[in-house]
């Protein structure tokens, strides 16, 4: 039987058809085998090896440990008296914002015209850096900025590959194209559908919970990353709506407390 192998992080998964039917496979690690898993699914058996090698990850706590973590600085959940509610507040008014200047249909066939009143707007948050604004705001003076706002548009409408190629042209002469620059705009016309991308963080957060993104993440902007992402997001939007969670903004502040808050956010006694 022909053995399959593929290398995740620092581990090796190794999988083969079993002789009873089915597929069985093993993570290795330091040269240790973990326990044999068996499935009928040879996909299903994949991802339930990736699962078991993300649990290895020094910083693993799994997705409750996650909430935990969350709650020790967010005691009332997503909503509660000490919450990120306020967050939310002014990310949806971005949001509403940049629907009523610009919406997405019409962002498709952006003009200068467009680019302008994007750039005036009242939609740059400090989920970027100034950097990173500033960056976005020369690209829409300049005459790439219409052709920029059209490949976010494609971007965040699913054509990832046209999109990310769109915008990465458009910004080239004035600096290097980022996930926070390509996810942003979508992240704001779609926050239910689009996810914005923090990579420090979401590596950080993934390896916390011992999700793929942390391996498949990779700075060039593509398809394959996004949907890692959006993986990510689906699954941690469905374990969070307990506390509160109702699209990605929610996941992303979600994300940002359990990877980037430190001691000295925690609440007083």
């Amino acid at each position: 039987m022909a053995t399959k192998s593929q290398s995740y992080g620092k581990a090796s998964l190794r999988w083969q058809p079993a002789t009873d039917g089915g597929f069985e496979g093993a993570v290795i690690i330091a040269g240790k085998r973990g326990e044999i898993l068996h499935d009928e699914n040879e996909h299903r058996l994949l991802a339930r090896l990736r699962n078991e090698a993300g649990k290895l990850e020094p910083n693993y706590i799994g997705i409750e440990g996650a909430i935990g973590r969350f709650l020790e600085f967010m005691p009332g959940g997503l909503r509660g008296e000490r919450s990120v509610s306020e967050e939310r507040d002014y990310k949806l008014a971005a949001s509403r914002e940049l629907n009523s200047v610009l919406p997405l249909e019409q962002a498709l066939e952006a003009t200068e015209k467009d680019a302008a009143a994007v750039r005036r707007a009242r939609v740059w948050l400090n989920i970027l850096s100034p950097y990173e604004t500033m960056h976005m705001k020369t690209v829409l003076e300049k005459p790439e900025g219409p052709a920029f706002l059209r490949g976010a548009a494609r971007f965040a409408s699913g054509e990832y590959s046209a999109g990310a190629q769109a915008m990465e042209a458009s910004l080239r002469k004035y600096g290097n194209q980022s996930w926070p620059k390509a996810t942003y705009l979508g992240y704001l016309w779609r926050p239910a559908q689009n996810m914005f991308c923090k990579p420090t963080v979401t590596q950080d957060f993934a390896q916390r919970i011992g999700h793929e993104f942390q391996h498949v993440y990779k700075p060039n902007i593509d398809g394959q990353v996004y949907h890692s992402l959006m993986d990510l997001a689906d699954r941690t939007l469905e374990a969070t709506r307990h506390l509160g969670a109702e699209d990605y903004i929610d996941v992303q502040s979600f994300i940002y407390v359990v990877g980037g808050y430190t001691e000295k956010d925690r609440p007083d006694p």
